[in-house]
């Protein structure tokens, strides 16, 4: 692609994304059109098809102008935007960009397959982790759940909460946790084709984390952990923003699919500052299941979790911008996962596009038009 016309008129995005989508037919194949009409239908249902594929073609079209995704779109409210409000936003093909400026490609494996992860900081998990890869590891797993009937499962090399869930063997005999093994297996195949990522069928077990009973009032079922951010630069570690992942309607997963909400810290105080938000649009001062106050909590041991933070920030020097998925266990803050190039949610509770900030901290700018253009 060597340029794209910039406009501001629906009709017009529509028939350039259609050009784009006949264009790049192997891309924009029927899995990925399907991938972006659920997308959009979700937020939509009752909205007619004529009606939701001009609206699936929009989004199209706001990502090969802005770069940002079908949910970015919607979240950040792209539709109600000019065209310099939407430059002030680090979207998602921005993000990708900037984090291969900051962070080595070489060592990206260490951050997008889980087991490498754990294996690279194990102290910081407090928690027991095996990966199951094939019909050879069964022994492995019967060894792990003998002490921990009841685990989560996680793809190997999924992100988003794809594939996750938790499981249990609690009153199996071997034979019956042979078949759940192997039905794990066939897990990590079937998620490969479902999500159209990864390249590992592999999946791993995880001992379930004792929460803190503070954060675990929110929502009793899920783990609600804090998403922080780091730069590094030199040997200095800046905690550049910080969220809470407070989970709803007795899911297990703090995720985007179950209405999570998400709430802006102070980063000197470890005080919520922002109302609750979730990317469906939903904005909450206090639980909507409880009625507990977001604004305004206290996450304890906050000093201890930027502690935790820097020391594992210098741990990768490799990496000069990680968000870290934190959690308080009743052993203490430990790590639920640590993403390579964390998405820029604050710009959802902050409520306005913050790509400056980043910019003028890091002390760099990618100055093409177009995201497309840095690939």
């Amino acid at each position: 692609m060597k340029s794209i016309r910039i406009t501001e008129d629906p009709k017009e995005m529509v028939a350039i994304a259609k050009e784009i989508v006949e264009g790049m037919k192997e891309k924009y194949d029927a899995g990925m059109m399907k991938i972006v009409k659920d997308d959009v239908q979700k937020r939509f249902p009752e909205m007619p098809e004529d009606q939701l594929m001009e609206l699936v073609y929009i989004t199209i079209y706001q990502y090969w102008v802005y770069g940002v995704s079908t949910d970015e779109y919607f979240y950040y409210d792209f539709a109600n935007k000019t065209r310099e409000e939407k430059l002030e936003y680090m979207t998602y093909r921005l993000r990708l960009l900037y984090g291969q400026h900051l962070n080595r490609k070489d060592m990206t494996h260490l951050l997008t397959n889980k087991f490498e992860t754990y294996n690279y900081f194990k102290e910081q998990y407090l928690r027991d982790v095996i990966l199951c890869s094939a019909e050879d590891d069964f022994d492995a797993f019967l060894a792990f759940t003998q002490k921990h009937p009841e685990f989560v499962v996680k793809p190997v090399d999924l992100s988003g909460g794809r594939g996750v869930h938790k499981a249990s063997v609690a009153g199996m005999n071997e034979a019956e946790k042979k078949q759940c093994f192997l039905r794990l297996l066939q897990e990590g195949i079937d998620n490969k084709a479902k999500y159209l990522r990864g390249f590992d069928a592999s999946v791993i077990l995880e001992e379930l984390i004792d929460q803190n009973e503070e954060m675990a009032a929110f929502n009793p079922a899920s783990v609600n952990g804090v998403r922080l951010v780091t730069v590094l630069r030199g040997d200095e570690v800046t905690p550049y923003e910080a969220w809470m992942k407070i989970g709803r309607g007795g899911h297990f997963l703090a995720s985007a699919v179950f209405g999570t909400m998400d709430a802006g810290i102070d980063m000197k105080t470890g005080v919520i500052n922002t109302p609750g938000f979730t990317e469906m649009g939903e904005c909450y001062a206090a639980h909507p299941d409880n009625g507990l106050p977001i604004v305004g909590f206290q996450i304890p041991q906050w000093q201890e979790l930027l502690a935790l933070a820097e020391e594992c920030a210098l741990k990768m020097p490799f990496f000069h911008y990680v968000g870290w998925d934190f959690v308080l266990s009743k052993k203490g803050w430990c790590i639920m996962e640590v993403n390579q190039c964390s998405d820029f949610m604050w710009q959802l509770y902050r409520q306005r596009g913050m790509k400056k900030e980043f910019e003028d901290l890091i002390g760099w700018k990618f100055d093409k038009e177009f995201w497309w253009q840095g690939l």
